[in-house]
């Protein structure tokens, strides 16, 4: 009954549900970078495979529920490259502005002084920083600072919040914290701090086990000024306080007057489940799933929060070129308000163990009337890849494999599959190892249902052909240089380059595993590179996939069968469960309610008064810098022509452009030129 319950939501029309089973990633579809390697790799050069939803892309996968606050241009996922001469550009930046004036020193010194121990400190060659980990003594908090020459800073505190259940308390806090705090009381504070933030990105992150709220600025002010926002947010919301908070995000019942139907209302109202874990927390939907949500009370809320949203079950990351010591002093002002708690060992990841056979679920969802319901069958297979982590060079492998097999159009797997015409687009996300446990997931959606079992079928042939007789020397080779080069280069367009890292060592750290590793690719890199040439393409990746997938007995068969009235019958039932609690409701019970939503709403509708407004932070013109980035500009010449060299750090890539004059050319022949591209 309970996978009956998931797989329903799994096909809602604004569900992300079929994401979570059929390509398992964070809840965002580009998705913000992710927890590993082969993670960052793909959120670079992500493949054009559809889910069986198309209304899913603003849920990551990535697994998580995004909330989009930030502009345009921050929430863009569309990783877009970026020139070269803006790739590592040093910061004309402000000071910061309350170093505290007895704190000073050596920066081991001021962290003493300011209650953090050091607990390692490496250089990342991979991305030219410095990285130092901390312990907040107090508290046990967690810190990551990172520090290099970028600009572009950020900020991102973790909490682990592995749901019990399905009523979406991590998905309703991370809207909740962010609806007025102690410091900052307005309704939606950061609708207002966009209007004077430079913020290059602003958002939060619902994973199935852990909450992210990061932020990002080239503005060392505005920087500051979106920490401690974000920092008041999640350690001082008014939601613990605030039961409308609660309704607004969460759920309630709605009436606007006695004598009308009852309906459900609140934000966090509609999302998605999981098959492949059933027996962990994985298994039940930290989004929430729509039948269990209104089970959710105000005092579960209240206290789930209290318990996962605290500095010892906290991970902080900073980055970029501001003060290390400032970002130590900000961070001490609010975790000296705690005493470490039993946070962390209480929300640690248990994994799932592995299925001694597999399992086959066949579920409906809902579907259009009219069309040829015949053809419109999904059918995906999913495996649960290890019951443990793996190790990094494992990660890259496994990575390699799943873009040779399904990263281009011309991959065999992908390939294969779309021209069988067994279906229109291929579901499922390939390889996702952003969770404790890695997965692999692949299928067809618009298949006829006597086309299901060749599906599968092939599915697998395909698979044990690619075991026996490996992979075109070619493809592997360009294969190497593809994933090696986006490694390298780690272009995210307009998404914050230190977000991408805090992400991917955020995989491994929220698991208690080493948050440096997964920033420290070369040396597994070198080794793999190594083996392949070594010992051939095929005897590296055919034993991965006769044990990860052909001999892993944890497959999850999911068959999804179009339906025409199952949201009608969805409807009914849900109807039914409100008629019953108004028929349970007296007069005076009806009537407050109806008090209570006009209450609610009038409390959304009316503005934040003038003095809340002036609590937000914003810069002014003094506080942005007068000078433009400089850019290192080194003028020669190569054989008569002109060469402009800009020494910048891009980590063995060379970039270059060539640019030639067209001035002779006659104006009718320009429109042909393209042709010689």
């Amino acid at each position: 009954m309970e996978r009956a319950v998931l797989l329903r939501s799994l096909t809602s029309s604004s569900s992300s549900a079929c994401t979570r089973i059929l390509s398992h990633r964070c809840l965002t579809r580009r998705r913000p970078s992710s927890s590993s390697s082969i993670s960052a790799f793909k959120q670079r050069h992500h493949r054009t495979i559809s889910t069986l939803n198309n209304n899913t892309n603003k849920h990551t996968s990535l697994r998580h529920h995004l909330r989009w606050i930030s502009t345009s241009n921050s929430c863009s996922l569309d990783l877009k490259r970026t020139p070269f001469y803006s790739l590592s550009p040093r910061a004309i930046a402000t000071s910061p502005q309350h170093i505290s004036p007895d704190v000073g020193g050596s920066q081991d010194d001021v962290a003493e002084k300011l209650g953090f121990e050091k607990v390692s400190e490496q250089v990342i060659n991979e991305c030219k920083s410095k990285a130092v980990l901390y312990k907040h003594k107090k508290t046990g908090a967690e810190v990551m600072s990172v520090l290099n020459d970028d600009e572009n800073k950020v900020f991102g505190i973790v909490f682990r919040t592995p749901p019990k259940d399905s009523m979406g308390i991590p998905h309703i806090l991370e809207h909740s914290v962010l609806c007025g705090s102690r410091k900052y009381p307005l309704k939606e504070p950061f609708v207002e701090l966009l209007k004077g933030s430079l913020n290059t990105f602003l958002n939060a992150f619902t994973y199935p086990d852990r909450t992210c709220y990061p932020v990002a600025s080239t503005n060392t002010k505005d920087f500051y000024n979106l920490v401690d926002v974000y920092l008041d947010a999640v350690f001082f919301p008014n939601c613990v306080e605030d039961f409308q908070t609660f309704q607004q995000e969460g759920w309630h019942y709605e009436l606007n007057n006695p004598s009308e139907e009852i309906s459900y209302k609140g934000v966090v109202f509609n999302e998605m489940k999981g098959a492949l874990f059933p027996d962990n927390t994985y298994g039940v939907d930290s989004g929430g799933d729509p039948q269990v949500i209104p089970k959710l009370t105000f005092e579960e809320f209240k206290d789930f929060h209290q318990k996962y949203y605290h500095p010892t079950n906290a991970r902080i990351w900073f980055y970029g070129d501001d003060d290390a010591n400032e970002r130590l002093h900000i961070l001490s002002e609010y975790l000296d308000s705690f005493d470490a708690n039993t946070a962390s060992s209480e929300s640690k990841i248990k994994p799932q163990k592995l299925f001694s056979k597999p399992i086959r679920i066949v579920e409906k969802y809902p579907a259009g009337e009219g069309s040829d319901l015949k053809k419109k069958n999904m059918v995906c297979l999913n495996w649960l890849l290890s019951d443990k982590p793996l190790d990094l060079e494992t990660e890259l492998a496994l990575g390699f494999l799943d873009h040779l097999m399904l990263g281009t159009p011309a991959s065999p797997l992908r390939r294969i599959l779309l021209e069988s015409g067994l279906g229109d687009a291929i579901v499922g996300g390939g390889v996702e190892d952003e969770l404790l446990q890695p997965q692999f997931s692949i299928g067809l959606k618009g298949v006829s249902e006597e086309d299901i079992q060749k599906v599968e079928e092939l599915v697998m042939s395909t698979l044990k052909k690619l075991a026996e007789e490996g992979f075109d020397t070619d493809a592997v080779e360009a294969s190497m240089n593809t994933i090696e080069f986006s490694l390298r280069e780690n272009n995210t367009g307009s998404f914050p380059r230190g977000l991408s890292l805090m992400l991917r060592s955020i995989g491994k750290w929220i698991y208690d595993m080493d948050p440096f590793e997964p920033l420290k690719y070369e040396k597994p890199l070198t080794s793999l590179k190594a083996r392949i040439a070594d010992e051939g393409s095929k005897a590296v990746f055919s034993p991965l996939l006769q044990k990860f997938i052909l001999n892993n007995p944890h497959c999850v068969t999911i068959e999804m069968q179009p339906d025409p009235e199952k949201d009608s019958r969805d409807e009914a039932a849900e109807k039914e469960i409100l008629e019953k609690v108004k028929a349970s409701m007296t007069e005076e019970d009806l009537a407050e309610l109806a008090r209570a939503t006009q209450e609610l709403r009038l409390k959304q509708e009316t503005p934040d008064p003038p003095e809340a407004l002036r609590s937000v932070p914003s810069l002014s013109l003094h506080d942005i810098p007068k000078k433009p980035i400089y850019v290192p500009v080194e003028i020669g010449e190569i054989n008569g022509a002109r060469v402009l060299q800009h020494d910048l750090f891009t980590n063995d890539v060379l970039y270059a452009e060539v640019v030639f004059n067209m001035g002779s050319l006659k104006q009718e022949l320009l429109p042909l030129v393209p042709l010689f591209w």
